[in-house]
């Protein structure tokens, strides 16, 4: 599977963040970060005719705080609603749209003490990992108010220990489709942890290109590694083996 996957002639490899390259952790931005991992994906964007990118639900400034890499690895925000170097505008009924579920949801994180709003430009979200590790009833009991919450025309998601609403149609799976045009790609290979993660993997046209389940879970990808630490020692063999197949 990896040798295929290195031999491809345009290779694109794109990873999640958190719970992916990082911990997951309830300091936001005090993520322990798998420095084998940053230092492959450093290394596929220096190859020829390979292209890597970091694919987040945080928006691409919140990104830019912990991930630690630039161009020419690209990076993508907002499950897939942002890119690094390209522009994004909300409407007016966007904007109405979030300020009110922002304002609903605040109305629930307040009645517990652990919760927290999340502002994204195109998203807010409801956190509650920290609640869930000291009362997971009342963690379920607030992400269950939080699906209450009228998302009107546009969009609502959970993911871990999240109740996330959005004001784009623009999701992984979109991203990635988009992106592997720009880059030519003739095989992805995409890695996540998430719910949000499956429409990246959905899109892919696997076994040629290559999902990459991290944990437990239902999943459509085609390859499960168990935590961040197989995600580096994956992404450093598949390195070692475009490597050897560029020298030949």
């Amino acid at each position: 599977m990896i040798d295929k996957l290195a031999s491809t002639p345009r290779l694109f490899v794109v990873s999640d963040f958190d719970g992916t390259l990082a911990e997951h952790s309830t300091d936001i931005y005090g993520v322990p970060v798998n420095q084998d991992s940053i230092a492959a994906l450093s290394a596929f964007a220096k190859l020829p005719d390979t292209f890597a990118a970091a694919l987040s639900g945080r928006h691409l400034e919140g990104l830019k705080r912990v991930f630690p890499l630039r161009a020419p690895v690209m990076l993508g925000g907002s499950h897939g609603a942002e890119t690094e170097g390209e522009d994004s505008a909300l409407t007016e009924d966007m904007k109405a749209f979030l300020d009110r579920v922002d304002d609903e949801l605040n109305t629930i994180a307040a009645d517990y003490e652990e919760a927290f709003v999340e502002q994204k430009p195109f998203h807010r979200g409801l956190h509650v990992k920290a609640l869930s590790e000291r009362d997971p009833q009342a963690a379920e009991e607030a992400l269950a108010r939080g699906l209450e919450v009228d998302p009107g025309d546009y969009f609502v998601s959970t993911g871990k220990n999240l109740v996330e609403f959005s004001a784009t149609t623009a999701n992984k799976g979109t991203w990635i489709e988009t992106h592997r045009t720009t880059v030519d790609a003739t095989a992805v290979v995409f890695l996540g942890d998430d719910v949000t993660d499956e429409d990246g993997f959905a899109v892919l046209n696997q076994p040629t290109d290559l999902g990459v389940k991290v944990g437990d879970g239902d999943t459509a990808a085609h390859l499960r590694v168990r935590d961040i630490d197989e995600v580096a020692t994956f992404l450093q063999a598949l390195l070692k083996a475009r490597q050897e197949f560029l020298a030949n």
